[in-house]
């Protein structure tokens, strides 16, 4: 029996959920699941040209862990890029720094990492919701998520 994972600290939850090929092959329905913890790896070490050492300490895990990480992703980064597949950033497991919401009133998006917020600071409605859950693969606070899947399932199965 394997050890328990450990929950990674991700410091940074993407605004976008995925990225769609076009071109000849973008009839491809395949997607590739990128999770929180590997988008993570690739923002710290490719984007922001950190060692693995500091990045490992961000994200609370070991070297040899984060090197791990770090080629799933890139080789999940290389499937979708050479065979046109969709690519989805979703699940994995993480403990997130900030907290996400929503407002499905006027469509506004904030991050929060000290306080939460109850009402939307854009047209002050008291609809926004955490929405950090939409990224644990388990969206049930925006919906957005949710009613795009069940759209794709109702189109694939007719």
């Amino acid at each position: 029996m394997g050890r328990n994972c450990i929950n990674r600290l991700v410091e940074f939850v993407p605004m976008i959920k995925g990225f769609h090929p076009f071109g000849m092959c973008a009839d491809n329905k395949q997607q590739i699941s990128l999770s929180l913890d590997e988008f993570e790896v690739i923002r710290l070490l490719d984007y922001l040209h950190l060692g693995q050492d500091e990045a490992s300490q961000r994200m609370q895990i070991s070297r040899p862990t984060l090197t791990r990480i770090y080629e799933k992703a890139r080789i999940k980064f290389a499937t979708a890029l050479v065979e046109g597949c969709s690519l989805v950033i979703e699940g994995g497991n993480v403990q997130l720094q900030q907290q996400r919401y929503h407002c499905p009133k006027c469509n506004y998006h904030s991050d929060s990492s000290s306080e939460d917020i109850t009402s939307c600071p854009k047209c002050l409605s008291n609809l926004i919701s955490p929405i950090n859950e939409c990224y644990y693969n388990h969206c049930n606070q925006c919906n957005k998520c949710h009613k795009r899947r069940k759209n794709e399932n109702s189109n694939t199965s007719k």
